[in-house]
Protein backbone atom coordinates (compact mmCIF):
# COMPACT_ATOMS: atom_id res chain seq x y z
CA UNK A 1 0.00 0.00 0.00
CA UNK A 2 2.36 2.60 0.90
CA UNK A 3 6.16 2.54 0.06
CA UNK A 4 9.34 2.84 2.32
CA UNK A 5 10.57 6.54 2.27
CA UNK A 6 14.07 5.44 2.23
CA UNK A 7 16.22 2.90 1.21
CA UNK A 8 18.54 2.76 4.38
CA UNK A 9 17.39 3.73 7.69
CA UNK A 10 17.91 3.46 11.34
CA UNK A 11 16.26 4.80 14.04
CA UNK A 12 17.94 6.12 17.19
CA UNK A 13 17.17 8.12 20.33
CA UNK A 14 18.10 11.54 17.81
CA UNK A 15 15.80 10.75 15.51
CA UNK A 16 16.62 8.50 11.96
CA UNK A 17 19.83 7.67 10.98
CA UNK A 18 20.06 8.21 7.05
CA UNK A 19 22.61 7.43 4.47
CA UNK A 20 24.08 10.77 3.40
CA UNK A 21 27.05 10.25 1.32
CA UNK A 22 29.94 7.85 0.92
CA UNK A 23 33.91 9.03 1.76
CA UNK A 24 37.19 7.45 1.01
CA UNK A 25 40.02 7.43 4.00
CA UNK A 26 42.71 4.63 3.50
CA UNK A 27 40.89 2.90 1.24
CA UNK A 28 37.91 2.24 3.25
CA UNK A 29 34.66 3.60 1.94
CA UNK A 30 33.41 5.16 5.49
CA UNK A 31 29.84 6.10 5.02
CA UNK A 32 28.94 9.66 6.55
CA UNK A 33 25.05 9.69 8.08
CA UNK A 34 23.25 12.50 9.60
CA UNK A 35 20.24 12.53 11.63
CA UNK A 36 16.76 13.24 9.92
CA UNK A 37 14.40 14.53 12.89
CA UNK A 38 11.46 12.64 13.64
CA UNK A 39 9.75 15.78 12.68
CA UNK A 40 10.79 15.78 9.25
CA UNK A 41 9.97 12.39 8.39
CA UNK A 42 6.31 12.58 10.08
CA UNK A 43 5.67 15.56 7.61
CA UNK A 44 6.85 13.17 4.64
CA UNK A 45 4.49 10.48 5.57
CA UNK A 46 2.12 12.75 5.92
CA UNK A 47 2.43 14.29 2.47
CA UNK A 48 2.86 10.22 1.27
CA UNK A 49 -0.74 9.66 3.21
CA UNK A 50 -2.05 12.57 1.83
CA UNK A 51 -1.16 11.86 -1.72
CA UNK A 52 -3.11 8.58 -1.18
CA UNK A 53 -6.21 9.85 -0.24
CA UNK A 54 -6.37 12.52 -2.97
CA UNK A 55 -5.54 10.63 -5.60
CA UNK A 56 -8.54 7.90 -4.85
CA UNK A 57 -6.32 5.05 -3.46
CA UNK A 58 -8.64 6.08 -0.11
CA UNK A 59 -11.88 7.46 -0.30
CA UNK A 60 -14.02 9.24 2.22
CA UNK A 61 -14.97 7.79 4.88
CA UNK A 62 -12.77 4.37 4.12
CA UNK A 63 -10.41 2.75 6.80
CA UNK A 64 -6.96 3.63 6.67
CA UNK A 65 -4.34 0.53 7.56
CA UNK A 66 -3.46 0.95 11.31
CA UNK A 67 -0.47 2.50 12.51
CA UNK A 68 1.47 -0.46 13.08
CA UNK A 69 1.05 -1.54 9.35
CA UNK A 70 1.76 1.93 8.39
CA UNK A 71 4.63 2.19 10.40
CA UNK A 72 5.58 -1.21 8.52
CA UNK A 73 4.67 -0.34 4.95
CA UNK A 74 6.44 2.98 5.40
CA UNK A 75 9.79 2.03 7.36
CA UNK A 76 9.48 4.16 10.92
CA UNK A 77 8.27 4.18 13.70
CA UNK A 78 4.45 3.90 15.25
CA UNK A 79 5.29 7.10 16.80
CA UNK A 80 6.55 8.92 13.54
CA UNK A 81 3.12 7.87 11.47
CA UNK A 82 1.03 9.07 14.67
CA UNK A 83 2.45 12.61 14.69
CA UNK A 84 1.52 12.37 11.06
CA UNK A 85 -2.12 11.50 12.11
CA UNK A 86 -2.48 14.13 14.30
CA UNK A 87 -1.42 16.54 11.71
CA UNK A 88 -3.88 15.19 9.13
CA UNK A 89 -6.65 15.45 11.96
CA UNK A 90 -5.81 18.68 13.06
CA UNK A 91 -6.52 19.58 9.24
CA UNK A 92 -9.47 17.76 8.71
CA UNK A 93 -8.38 15.47 6.13
CA UNK A 94 -8.69 11.94 8.30
CA UNK A 95 -10.37 11.56 11.80
CA UNK A 96 -9.94 8.66 14.46
CA UNK A 97 -12.06 6.66 16.15
CA UNK A 98 -11.94 4.38 19.53
CA UNK A 99 -13.31 0.99 20.65
CA UNK A 100 -13.71 -2.18 18.29
CA UNK A 101 -14.59 -0.74 15.17
CA UNK A 102 -12.35 2.13 15.36
CA UNK A 103 -9.05 3.40 13.91
CA UNK A 104 -8.09 6.24 10.92
CA UNK A 105 -10.70 7.15 8.59
CA UNK A 106 -10.84 10.01 5.96
CA UNK A 107 -12.85 12.55 6.56
CA UNK A 108 -15.69 13.57 4.44
CA UNK A 109 -15.26 17.02 2.88
CA UNK A 110 -16.42 20.06 5.04
CA UNK A 111 -15.88 23.49 6.08
CA UNK A 112 -14.66 22.50 9.66
CA UNK A 113 -11.30 22.87 9.03
CA UNK A 114 -11.17 26.54 7.36
CA UNK A 115 -14.18 27.64 8.92
CA UNK A 116 -12.24 27.26 12.39
CA UNK A 117 -9.30 29.00 10.97
CA UNK A 118 -11.06 31.74 9.98
CA UNK A 119 -13.28 32.30 13.45
CA UNK A 120 -9.14 31.70 15.20
CA UNK A 121 -8.24 34.50 12.89
CA UNK A 122 -11.13 36.60 13.74
CA UNK A 123 -10.10 36.10 17.68
CA UNK A 124 -6.96 36.92 17.27
CA UNK A 125 -7.86 39.78 15.30
CA UNK A 126 -5.44 38.89 12.22
CA UNK A 127 -9.13 38.79 10.08
CA UNK A 128 -11.94 41.12 10.54
CA UNK A 129 -15.80 40.91 10.15
CA UNK A 130 -15.38 43.46 7.23
CA UNK A 131 -12.86 41.45 5.51
CA UNK A 132 -15.56 38.38 5.73
CA UNK A 133 -18.14 40.73 4.17
CA UNK A 134 -15.56 42.11 1.47
CA UNK A 135 -15.22 38.89 0.40
CA UNK A 136 -19.21 38.47 0.19
CA UNK A 137 -19.58 41.49 -1.53
CA UNK A 138 -16.81 40.34 -4.48
CA UNK A 139 -18.28 36.79 -4.68
CA UNK A 140 -22.21 36.76 -4.56
CA UNK A 141 -23.12 39.66 -6.66
CA UNK A 142 -21.66 37.33 -9.68
CA UNK A 143 -23.24 33.98 -7.91
CA UNK A 144 -26.48 35.24 -8.02
CA UNK A 145 -26.10 36.34 -11.31
CA UNK A 146 -24.99 32.77 -12.23
CA UNK A 147 -28.19 31.09 -10.39
CA UNK A 148 -30.57 33.82 -12.31
CA UNK A 149 -28.87 32.65 -15.61
CA UNK A 150 -29.13 28.83 -15.00
CA UNK A 151 -31.74 28.06 -12.70
CA UNK A 152 -34.20 25.09 -13.30
CA UNK A 153 -37.17 24.07 -12.15
CA UNK A 154 -37.39 23.53 -8.77
CA UNK A 155 -34.27 25.28 -7.82
CA UNK A 156 -35.64 27.76 -6.11
CA UNK A 157 -38.09 26.74 -4.06
CA UNK A 158 -35.73 26.11 -1.04
CA UNK A 159 -34.50 30.10 -1.24
CA UNK A 160 -38.67 30.62 -1.22
CA UNK A 161 -39.22 28.46 1.83
CA UNK A 162 -36.44 29.89 3.12
CA UNK A 163 -37.95 33.31 2.84
CA UNK A 164 -40.93 32.19 4.38
CA UNK A 165 -39.18 30.80 7.54
CA UNK A 166 -37.60 33.93 8.21
CA UNK A 167 -41.06 35.73 7.72
CA UNK A 168 -41.98 33.28 10.28
CA UNK A 169 -39.80 34.04 12.98
CA UNK A 170 -39.40 37.41 12.28
CA UNK A 171 -43.15 37.69 13.09
CA UNK A 172 -42.91 35.72 16.59
CA UNK A 173 -40.68 38.36 17.69
CA UNK A 174 -37.03 36.01 17.47
CA UNK A 175 -34.53 38.71 15.82
CA UNK A 176 -31.86 35.70 16.33
CA UNK A 177 -33.49 32.65 14.14
CA UNK A 178 -34.65 35.85 11.88
CA UNK A 179 -30.73 36.49 11.23
CA UNK A 180 -29.74 32.55 10.92
CA UNK A 181 -32.47 32.46 8.28
CA UNK A 182 -31.69 35.27 6.27
CA UNK A 183 -28.11 33.99 6.22
CA UNK A 184 -29.47 30.57 5.32
CA UNK A 185 -30.46 32.20 1.83
CA UNK A 186 -27.04 33.10 0.89
CA UNK A 187 -26.32 29.27 1.73
CA UNK A 188 -29.01 27.80 -0.42
CA UNK A 189 -27.99 30.83 -3.03
CA UNK A 190 -24.57 29.05 -3.30
CA UNK A 191 -25.90 25.54 -3.14
CA UNK A 192 -27.62 25.89 -6.46
CA UNK A 193 -24.85 26.68 -8.48
CA UNK A 194 -23.19 23.06 -7.86
CA UNK A 195 -20.04 24.47 -8.07
CA UNK A 196 -17.80 23.09 -4.96
CA UNK A 197 -15.42 25.77 -4.48
CA UNK A 198 -18.65 28.23 -4.52
CA UNK A 199 -20.12 26.53 -1.74
CA UNK A 200 -17.24 25.38 0.25
CA UNK A 201 -15.56 28.76 0.28
CA UNK A 202 -18.23 30.55 1.12
CA UNK A 203 -20.26 28.37 3.51
CA UNK A 204 -16.61 28.68 5.54
CA UNK A 205 -17.68 32.56 5.61
CA UNK A 206 -20.98 31.64 6.54
CA UNK A 207 -20.08 29.71 9.17
CA UNK A 208 -17.93 32.31 10.58
CA UNK A 209 -20.48 34.96 10.61
CA UNK A 210 -23.33 32.45 12.38
CA UNK A 211 -21.03 32.10 15.10
CA UNK A 212 -20.90 36.09 15.95
CA UNK A 213 -24.50 37.00 14.60
CA UNK A 214 -24.89 38.11 18.02
CA UNK A 215 -21.78 40.40 17.68
CA UNK A 216 -23.62 42.34 15.43
CA UNK A 217 -27.02 43.87 16.81
CA UNK A 218 -28.93 44.67 13.61
CA UNK A 219 -32.30 47.30 14.35
CA UNK A 220 -35.48 45.20 14.36
CA UNK A 221 -36.43 47.12 10.94
CA UNK A 222 -32.77 46.32 8.96
CA UNK A 223 -33.59 42.18 9.99
CA UNK A 224 -37.36 43.12 8.28
CA UNK A 225 -35.33 45.18 5.57
CA UNK A 226 -32.93 41.73 4.74
CA UNK A 227 -36.28 39.78 4.26
CA UNK A 228 -37.66 42.07 1.39
CA UNK A 229 -34.40 42.78 -0.05
CA UNK A 230 -34.24 38.85 -0.59
CA UNK A 231 -38.24 38.59 -1.90
CA UNK A 232 -36.54 41.61 -4.51
CA UNK A 233 -33.73 39.12 -5.28
CA UNK A 234 -36.41 36.35 -6.07
CA UNK A 235 -38.14 38.26 -8.37
CA UNK A 236 -34.85 38.89 -10.55
CA UNK A 237 -33.95 36.11 -10.23
CA UNK A 238 -36.71 34.43 -11.66
CA UNK A 239 -36.63 36.69 -14.06
CA UNK A 240 -33.35 35.64 -15.15
CA UNK A 241 -32.40 39.50 -14.97
CA UNK A 242 -28.80 39.39 -14.44
CA UNK A 243 -27.60 43.02 -14.30
CA UNK A 244 -30.73 43.84 -11.92
CA UNK A 245 -29.85 41.49 -9.40
CA UNK A 246 -26.06 42.01 -9.56
CA UNK A 247 -26.78 45.65 -8.67
CA UNK A 248 -29.48 44.16 -6.00
CA UNK A 249 -26.94 41.67 -4.18
CA UNK A 250 -24.43 44.90 -3.98
CA UNK A 251 -26.59 46.69 -2.48
CA UNK A 252 -28.39 44.19 0.01
CA UNK A 253 -24.57 43.19 1.53
CA UNK A 254 -23.65 47.01 1.42
CA UNK A 255 -26.51 47.97 3.63
CA UNK A 256 -25.18 45.36 6.13
CA UNK A 257 -21.66 46.12 6.00
CA UNK A 258 -22.28 50.06 6.76
CA UNK A 259 -24.28 48.99 9.75
CA UNK A 260 -21.24 46.97 10.76
CA UNK A 261 -18.73 49.62 10.54
CA UNK A 262 -20.93 51.90 12.24
CA UNK A 263 -21.50 49.90 14.67
CA UNK A 264 -17.82 49.43 15.21
CA UNK A 265 -16.67 52.92 15.41
CA UNK A 266 -19.17 53.91 17.94
CA UNK A 267 -16.90 50.72 20.17
CA UNK A 268 -14.21 52.06 19.38
CA UNK A 269 -14.94 56.01 20.49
Amino acid sequence: MFSFLVDCEQEGENGIIAYKGKADSGGLNMAQFEPIKVKKLAEEVGQHIKRSIFDGTFLSGEKLPSEHDMAEQFGVSQITVRQAVRVLESAGIVYTKQGAEGGIFVAEADTVAVSSYLSDMLRLKKVTQSDLFMSRFVFEPDIAAMVAAGWQEGDLDALEENIQLARTAFEKGDPIATRMCNLSFHRILCAITKNPVIIFALNAVFDVLEENVFALKLPENMIRDEIVEHEILMEKMRARDTDQIRVEMQKHIQKIHEELRRQQSMTER
